[in-house]
C-alpha cells in the first residue's frame, strides 16, 4: 500500500510538473512572437519612409512595450500572472501595433479571434476589460486620447454574480459537511469552515485563504489594504491602511477550530484561490447547483446584510469605496421584495382618501 501511494505521489507530481512546464513554454513562446512582431513593425517603418510612402509614425509605444509598462505599474496585483498572459494572448492577435492606431476594427478583429477560440462570452468580457484597464493607463500617460474599447459591448453576465437562496445555501452547507467530514485532503479538512466563514463574513477567498491570526483581534480582523484585492480599496474606517471585518460568533468558532502550526488561520499548503477549484466542482455536482461559486457567498452575505440591517452597514462590511459597489453585490429576492412593497401598501392605505 505504502509503494502504491509512492508512485501515485511521483506521478501526480510529474503531471503538476508538466502542466508548469506547459505554462511556462507557452508565455515564453508568445513573447518570442510579440518581438518578431516588434522587428516586423520596424521593417514596415523603414521600408515606408525609404519609399516615402504615408505611415503612421510610432512615436507612441506599440502594444507590446506597454503591456510591459502595464505590468510593471500594476505589480501588486495577485492575477498579475493571468493578466500577462491575457495581454499576450491579444497582442498575439491583434499583432504589435502601435497604441495610435487601434480602433474600432482591431477590437471588433480580437473579439472574433477571441470567441472563435471556443472560449466562453465571459472570459472575453475578462480579455476587453484588462485591455481597458491597459488603455485608462496610456490615457493617464497622454499616449492615446480615447479609449477604442468603448466601441465593445460586454456580453450580459450574472450566473455567478447572484446571491443564493436559503435552500440553495441549506444544500451547499450539508454537501460540504459532509465532505469534510469524510476529506481525503488539506482542502477538503476545511472546505466547509472556509464556505461557513465566507458566508459569516462576506470575505473574498483570498483574502479568507491568506488570513493571519496575527490580524485578528477579538470579534475583528483588521485586514491590511496591501493584503487586498486592490492597495487602492479604502474607506472611512481605512485611515491606517487596513480595512475592519466584524466576526460574528459563528465565524470567530470557526477560527478557534483551525489547528494550523503557522501564523496562517487555515491549515492549507497552496493559498490560491484556485486550491478550492476541484472540491468546489465536487460540491456543484453533488448539489446539482450547476453555477455555485465561492464568490456567491459574498453576493449572498451582502444581501443578507443589506435586507436585515442596511445597504451602508454593508458597505463597511465588504470594504467597498462606494455603494454603488455595493449595489452590484445586493439580489433581493423576488419574496423580499413582495413584502417590501406590501409594506409601502400598508403604510400608504389609511391616508387614501375615503
Amino acid at each position: 500500500m505504502g509503494l502504491y501511494v509512492k508512485n501515485a505521489w511521483y506521478h501526480y507530481r510529474k503531471q503538476i510538473a508538466g502542466k508548469v512546464y506547459y505554462r511556462a513554454l507557452k508565455i515564453k513562446k508568445g513573447q518570442e512572437r510579440l518581438l518578431s512582431g516588434r522587428l516586423e513593425q520596424v521593417e514596415n517603418e523603414i521600408t515606408a519612409r525609404h519609399f516615402g510612402l504615408d505611415y503612421r509614425p510610432s512615436e507612441s509605444p506599440t502594444l507590446s512595450n506597454y503591456i510591459e509598462t502595464y505590468l510593471k505599474a500594476k505589480a501588486h496585483k495577485k492575477s498579475l500572472d493571468r493578466d500577462e498572459q491575457r495581454l499576450i494572448r491579444i497582442a498575439e492577435i491583434l499583432g504589435d501595433l502601435p497604441l495610435l492606431v487601434i480602433d474600432k476594427k482591431h477590437i471588433e478583429k480580437l473579439e472574433q479571434s477571441l470567441l472563435a477560440s471556443k472560449i466562453s462570452t465571459t472570459t472575453a468580457n475578462r480579455y476587453m476589460e484588462i485591455l481597458r484597464h491597459l488603455f485608462n493607463l496610456a490615457i493617464e500617460d497622454r499616449i492615446v486620447k480615447e479609449n477604442p474599447i468603448r466601441y465593445y459591448k460586454p456580453y450580459i453576465e450574472g450566473k455567478h454574480d447572484r446571491a443564493l437562496s436559503r435552500d440553495e445555501i441549506a444544500k451547499v452547507l450539508k454537501v460540504a459537511r459532509q465532505i469534510q467530514g469524510r476529506a481525503r485532503g488539506p482542502v477538503q479538512k476545511i472546505i466547509y469552515d472556509l464556505i461557513l466563514f465566507g458566508l459569516n463574513t462576506a470575505m473574498r477567498l483570498g483574502e479568507i485563504i491568506n488570513l493571519k491570526k496575527s490580524y485578528v483581534s477579538q470579534d475583528q480582523v483588521i485586514y491590511p489594504i496591501t493584503e487586498t484585492k486592490s492597495p487602492r480599496r479604502m474607506n472611512s474606517t481605512h485611515k491606517l491602511g487596513a480595512k475592519v471585518i466584524v466576526l460574528n460568533e459563528t465565524a470567530q468558532e470557526v477560527i478557534n477550530r483551525q489547528k494550523s502550526k503557522d501564523d496562517f488561520v487555515f491549515p492549507i499548503r497552496r493559498r490560491n484561490v484556485h486550491t478550492i477549484s476541484r472540491v468546489i466542482r465536487l460540491i456543484r455536482k453533488k448539489t446539482e447547483i450547476g453555477d455555485f461559486h465561492f464568490h456567491q457567498l459574498r453576493h449572498t452575505a451582502s444581501t443578507i446584510i443589506a435586507s436585515q440591517a442596511s445597504l451602508a452597514a454593508a458597505k463597511l462590511q465588504l470594504g467597498h469605496r462606494s455603494i454603488s459597489t455595493t449595489l452590484k453585490y445586493t439580489h433581493p429576492e423576488l419574496d423580499e421584495q413582495r413584502k417590501t412593497v406590501a409594506n409601502l401598501e400598508n403604510w400608504i392605505k389609511p391616508i387614501l382618501p375615503k
